[in-house]
C-alpha cells in the first residue's frame, strides 16, 4: 500500500492540473510498467491512493504565499515501515521528477526548497485492509498471490520469486539470497525477507 498526499497553496494549480499530477503520482505514473509483473502492479495500484489537498493558508519564509506565485509542494508518501529506508531515495527522486516536469520552470524545484517530500513508514500492524490488520508478512502473501508469473526475463536478469519484478541477478545493487544451491534475486530487502521466512517454514 502507498498513500500519497500532495499539499499545494489554494489557487496555485487548476483542477485539471491537480488531477493530472495525482495520476502521474500513482505507481504506474512513477515507475511505468517495465520490469513489473502485471498482476502485482494491478494489485498494488488497487491499494494505492493519491490525494491532492489545496491549502487555504500557507506561510513559508515568514510570509503568506499567494496564488499568483510559483507553487510550493509538500508531499507525504506513506509506505510500509520496513520498506521505508530502501524506498526513500527512489520515492524522493521520482516524486520530485514528476513535480518538476509539471512546473513551468523544471529546474526550480532543484534550485529552491519548494518541493519537500516526506517518506513516512507505517509501522507493522498499523495498516488495515479487507477488514483486518495487514502486516508485512500478510502483504508479502497478497503480493505473491497477485504474481502472474508472466514477465519475460532478459539476459542477466531474474524474476523476483515474490513479486515477479524483473531485477538484476548480480551487480552492486542486486539483492540476492541462496537457497538449496539456487541464487534468487529480489527487487528489495522486503521481498527477500518474505521469501526467506516462507522457505524456512
Amino acid at each position: 500500500m502507498m498513500f500519497t498526499e500532495v499539499f499545494v497553496p489554494k489557487g496555485a494549480l487548476r483542477e485539471d492540473e491537480r488531477a493530472r499530477l495525482a495520476e502521474r503520482l500513482t505507481l504506474r505514473g512513477l515507475h511505468g510498467e517495465e520490469g513489473a509483473d502485471p498482476g502485482v502492479l494491478d494489485f498494488l495500484e488497487s491499494i494505492t491512493h493519491v490525494v491532492v489537498h489545496e491549502v487555504d493558508v500557507w506561510v513559508a519564509g515568514g510570509r503568506r504565499l499567494g496564488a499568483d506565485e510559483p507553487p510550493r509542494y509538500v508531499v507525504r508518501v506513506h509506505v510500509p515501515g520496513p520498506w521505508r529506508k530502501s524506498l526513500s531515495e527512489s520515492i524522493v527522486e521520482q516524486v520530485t521528477r514528476v513535480l518538476a516536469e509539471s512546473d513551468p520552470d523544471p529546474d526550480r524545484l532543484r534550485r529552491e526548497p519548494h518541493a519537500e517530500v516526506h517518506v513516512l513508514g507505517v509501522p507493522d500492524g498499523g495498516y488495515g485492509a479487507f477488514g483486518r490488520v495487514v502486516g508485512e508478512s500478510s502483504m508479502g502473501d497478497l503480493i505473491s498471490q497477485a504474481n502472474s508469473g508472466t514477465s519475460e526475463v532478459p539476459p542477466g536478469m531474474a524474476l523476483d520469486p515474490v513479486c515477479g519484478a524483473t531485477v538484476p541477478l548480480d551487480g552492486p545493487d542486486a539483492v540476492t539470497a541462496e537457497r538449496d544451491g539456487v541464487t534468487y534475486a529480489f527487487c528489495c530487502p522486503g521481498c527477500r525477507r518474505h521469501f526467506l521466512d516462507k522457505s524456512a517454514a
